[in-house]
């Protein structure tokens, strides 16, 4: 049982580590899976702007906060790789903006509210399909720093 206790840690340590090529190309897949829920969702709710919306689901809401963990742990790859600060900032930005509409969606009072928080998932999610694939090997920028990179400018989505 020791070993169990021993071994768990370091295997978790271990997949925490992986590459980044690995990790944005989880990041695009769960972007990819959550952009058809969150499209279905958020369709749903623009059907009935002025009504109470459905709450969002537990598994919903798992998923999505799972998601801005994956791109908050990319942005933190990318720069300890000393890679591009516009990448850093752009999953560092994503994993704040999940939350925060994530927030306001479940917060909604209207359809149409909810609908808008979860149109912004949306944009995010296309984009994070999009952007993730450029991660990649070659994210190793010599002409990043570490000044530049840690500050990143705000991002609207």
């Amino acid at each position: 049982m020791k070993r169990l206790a021993i071994l768990l840690p370091l295997a978790l340590w271990a997949a925490g580590t992986a590459n980044a090529d690995t990790l944005a190309a989880q990041v695009a897949a769960e972007a990819k899976r959550l952009l058809a829920q969150v499209s279905t969702v958020q369709s749903s709710a623009a059907a009935r702007p002025g009504a109470r919306p459905q709450p969002i689901t537990p598994a919903l809401s798992a998923a999505l906060q799972r998601f801005g963990l994956a791109a908050s742990r990319l942005s933190s790859e990318i720069d300890q790789r000393g890679g591009p600060a516009d990448l850093r900032c752009i999953f560092r930005g994503m994993a704040e903006e999940t939350g925060k509409q994530l927030t306001a969606a479940s917060e909604a009072v209207t359809g149409a509210e909810q609908a808008k928080a979860l149109g912004r998932l949306t944009h995010m999610l296309k984009d994070a399909v999009d952007i993730a694939p450029a991660v990649g090997g070659n994210a190793t920028a010599a002409s990043s720093s570490r000044a530049a990179a840690a500050q990143c400018p705000a991002v609207q989505f």
